[in-house]
């Protein structure tokens, strides 16, 4: 599964190998440790019925559900997320250059 991700550029792109893998290739190098450290952490969520919900909680690269979950999450810090592959991420970045 892999993931493009912009925030008026292209930022970079984030795939999941297995468990506990996830590749991150982001032309900065700072965006590429905040990205490598939140996919690597846990994160807490309400599940079950409303009227009895309980906490649960899962590592971002734990499953490829957990995952994509965590990808689409990443709307609230700004971030544009489209699935995709190399060939349409390179075709977006030489778009991009010839503009």
């Amino acid at each position: 599964m892999r993931f493009e991700l912009s925030n008026g550029k292209h930022a970079g792109t984030v795939e999941w190998n297995g468990p506990g893998n996830v590749s991150v290739m982001m032309e900065d190098p700072k965006q590429q440790e905040w990205f490598e450290d939140y996919f690597s952490s846990e994160t807490t969520f309400m599940t079950g019925p409303v009227e009895c919900g309980e906490m649960a909680h899962e590592r971002r690269d734990e499953s490829e559900a957990a995952f994509t979950r965590a990808a689409y999450d990443l709307a609230a810090y700004s971030y544009k997320v489209h699935q995709g592959s190399a060939r349409r991420r390179e075709v977006y970045r030489e778009g991009a250059r010839g503009a």
